[in-house]
């Protein structure tokens, strides 16, 4: 069952209030594990059955939604399409890419990129060398920032207000017996990665999984996180540090500095631009 989705409300006349009833649809098969009934959709984003059906009727005759024979729905490749699409195009992702590989395959072990969305974090690239949970995740996957060592990171490194803002806007939930469950606690948490550089998640996510993650910083603001994701029978936090740290944080600073490139050549093109 996927978790609560909150409507997004604006009292703002451009704003379609429809279509964000709509998009919620979208968001609770997007978190599902499996098909989902019309009641089991309208119980999780609090909407009637009524109103629910014409949203799923609506999908499905647009290709985004898949509607099985036993009346349950599911998100149709069409609507995945559009995300692998987004995601291909992040100049994150792209210039990422080999050295994550390279990482993975340095280290033996699984090792992913993710960007911050909202209070989620987003998967946007990842090397997987043995399954370690339960559900699988997957490009485009999206996790809460509180229980994840990239969710961490990133969130360390945002400016003062912004860090505040977020903290504030957090609803946490017991995923396992080491989640933590309230903004001082998370607050504090982020004031240790800030002070060490790194962030670890010691089965806060699923039991039986750790992970260590650093951010990548453009101009000192996080754009994106990278860690390494262990099995707890096979490490220890200390180990984690030691025999991956160091790679991790080079890694993330090899993309950091590409990224800059990037930025410099980008403007040098526009003002060449201008100049003709």
């Amino acid at each position: 069952m996927a978790s609560k989705v909150t409507i997004v409300e604006d009292a703002s006349r451009t704003f379609i209030q429809s279509l964000s009833r709509g998009m919620a649809v979208l968001e609770v098969l997007s978190q599902a594990e499996r098909p989902l009934n019309l009641t089991e959709i309208a119980d999780t984003i609090g909407l009637n059955k009524v109103t629910v059906s014409r949203f799923c009727y609506t999908w499905v005759r647009l290709g985004y939604v898949h509607r099985t024979p036993d009346k349950h729905y599911q998100l149709a490749p069409k609507m995945l399409s559009l995300g692998y699409a987004a995601l291909s195009r992040m100049d994150i992702r792209q210039v990422g890419e080999p050295y994550l590989q390279e990482l993975s395959r340095r280290l033996g072990e699984t090792v992913n990129m993710a960007v911050l969305d909202g209070l989620d974090i987003l998967y946007v690239d990842r090397y997987v060398t043995e399954p370690i949970m339960k559900h699988p995740l997957h490009i485009g996957a999206r996790l809460p920032v509180y229980c994840t060592s990239m969710g961490k990171a990133m969130a360390a490194f945002l400016p003062t207000k912004e860090r505040e803002d977020l903290i504030k806007r957090l609803h946490f939930y017991a995923l396992t017996h080491r989640t933590i469950l309230s903004q001082e606690a998370f607050r504090n948490e982020l004031n240790l990665v800030r002070s060490r550089g790194y962030a670890v998640n010691d089965e806060e996510l699923s039991v039986g999984l750790r992970s260590i993650a650093v951010p990548v910083l453009r101009r000192g603001h996080p754009v994106a996180a990278v860690n390494v994701a262990v099995p707890t029978i096979r490490y220890t936090v200390e180990q984690l540090v030691e025999q991956c740290l160091p790679s991790l944080k080079e890694t993330a600073q090899t993309i950091a500095d590409l990224l800059s490139k990037q930025i410099s050549v980008k403007r040098v093109s526009r003002r060449s631009e201008v100049a003709r």
